[in-house]
């Protein structure tokens, strides 16, 4: 985007142009800045720091299966952005785990649907894994739920298209700047769910806002058998019509 504007200050200033030429080319240049901006906010973004406050949300359904994807600077969800320096601070983590695995509060189903929650796998670089486990989890639970992370994984991505704004595909917006790793002050957390009807599916209420008071905006992504689109969430503006 800044290479767009610099671009339109030395065009605009070429001796060889007339006025009315100019102009238009301007205009042309301008409008085609909007349409970026307007098409690709998190890419327009993307080079910048993270914001606190926003994070991102995707929802993929693929026949009975539903992938839901967060990606959210840690500030949002602990009040902090670094590994935690004390027993109080890995306590804090720990109650974010404890909220991230109880899914079935943050994200409310059209009962009828009868979504049931599966595997749930927290990631951040900066917070050690033992902490993102829940704490009431056994060896046979994780292997059981690692298999079917897998199997969900593979069939809910699939419904994302090329050339979406998945977070896969987009340099990330805490990507590291002059290599310090500490800029990857952020969490992805990623929820299987199985759904007995997917056809009576009709809205989501997303109560991630109750949960994590810092959290003030989700940017949501929604694919599915009827397309792909989005919407902004807010404390005042929870759910998603499917």
């Amino acid at each position: 985007m800044a290479e767009l504007k610099y671009f339109l200050r030395y065009f605009l200033c070429l001796p060889s142009l007339s006025g009315r030429t100019a102009v238009i080319a301007g205009m042309a240049i301008m409008a085609a800045m909007v349409v970026i901006e307007l098409t690709f906010p998190t890419r327009a973004q993307g080079a910048g720091p993270h914001v606190h406050g926003v994070a991102a949300l995707e929802i993929a359904l693929d026949g009975a299966t539903m992938q839901i994807n967060l990606n959210s600077p840690l500030d949002n969800l602990l009040g902090f952005e670094r590994a935690p320096r004390n027993e109080k601070e890995r306590e804090t983590v720990r109650t974010m785990t404890s909220k991230l695995h109880q899914a079935d509060n943050l994200f409310i189903f059209t009962p009828a649907a009868q979504c049931r929650l599966g595997a749930v796998r927290l990631e951040s670089p900066l917070l050690p894994s033992e902490l993102l486990m829940p704490r009431s989890s056994s060896g046979s639970d994780k292997s059981k739920g690692a298999k079917y992370d897998k199997d969900d994984r593979s069939s809910a991505s699939s419904p994302l298209p090329r050339g979406s704004t998945s977070s896969a595909s987009m340099p990330s917006a805490t990507a590291p700047v002059g290599g310090h790793t500490e800029d990857h002050a952020e969490l992805e957390a990623t929820w299987n769910f199985r759904c007995a009807a997917p056809q009576a599916l009709q809205d989501i209420d997303v109560r991630l806002f109750d949960a994590f008071p810092g959290l003030r905006r989700l940017d949501a992504m929604i694919v599915g058998p009827k397309g792909q689109s989005g919407a902004k969430l807010s404390p005042a503006s929870t759910r998603l019509k499917w």
